[in-house]
């Protein structure tokens, strides 16, 4: 079975945390980095690791970023770089192009040039944390990105007694329930109905809105 290979471009402390987490779930992972010593950081962890400037279409080609499903650009320090690495990426024929930036006002230069998709790792984990400490009912959140995310949350008083399809969560609260936790249980399960009927110590996981999460969390 073929193996899926990723490519980082700057090993800073948000692409070596990529990388190592990539090569962890068993993605082979081309890295590059102009700085040696934070190639040696994960020289080890990845399937290659490479020294040079990814502004340069034939040290990426040299690297065997054509080969490569997705690249994560991974580093803003400056824009230009960014740019160029998409750039190159698009000659190289690479389907998929994540590009990271501090800079809200960078995002649409980004997508325009190419870009698959945009993230601002400071703005989405700061809105996150937002989130949980002003919802304090919310145990844990991951986005799926702008619209979605899933969440793990409580039950109500208003839904005890009442089956899932009888609260309506979908058209009422925007969310698909894909996992409960009965109050009896200590895990997670996905074999149920419509006709569970809701008890009082029950926990969900949910694929919602960020409307839709409002929604649950104010009962």
């Amino acid at each position: 079975m073929r193996h899926t290979t990723i490519g980082v471009l700057g090993l800073g402390l948000f692409g070596s945390s990529v990388a190592r987490t990539l090569a962890q779930n068993n993605v082979d992972v081309i890295a590059m980095d102009k700085n040696m010593d934070h190639v040696e950081e994960v020289v080890d962890e990845v399937e290659a690791a490479i020294q040079g400037d990814f502004t340069k279409l034939e040290q990426l080609t040299e690297a065997g970023f054509a080969e490569c499903e997705e690249v994560v650009v991974a580093s803003a320090e400056k824009l230009e770089d960014t740019i160029l690495a998409i750039l190159n990426l698009q000659k190289l024929n690479v389907p998929k192009i994540t590009a990271k930036t501090k800079n809200t006002d960078y995002r649409e230069v980004l997508l325009k040039v190419g870009a698959t998709r945009v993230i601002l790792p400071e703005v989405e984990m700061g809105a996150q944390v937002a989130t949980m400490l002003a919802n304090p009912t919310v145990h844990e959140l991951l986005k799926l990105d702008s619209r979605y995310n899933i969440i793990e949350f409580p039950f109500s008083e208003r839904w005890v007694g009442k089956d899932i399809d009888e609260i309506d969560f979908r058209n009422k609260y925007d969310t698909n329930i894909i996992a409960i936790q009965p109050a009896q249980s200590d895990e997670f399960t996905i074999e149920f109905g419509p006709r569970y009927v809701v008890t009082e110590g029950d926990v969900f996981i949910g694929v919602t809105t960020d409307e839709g999460m409002k929604k649950l969390l104010n009962g």
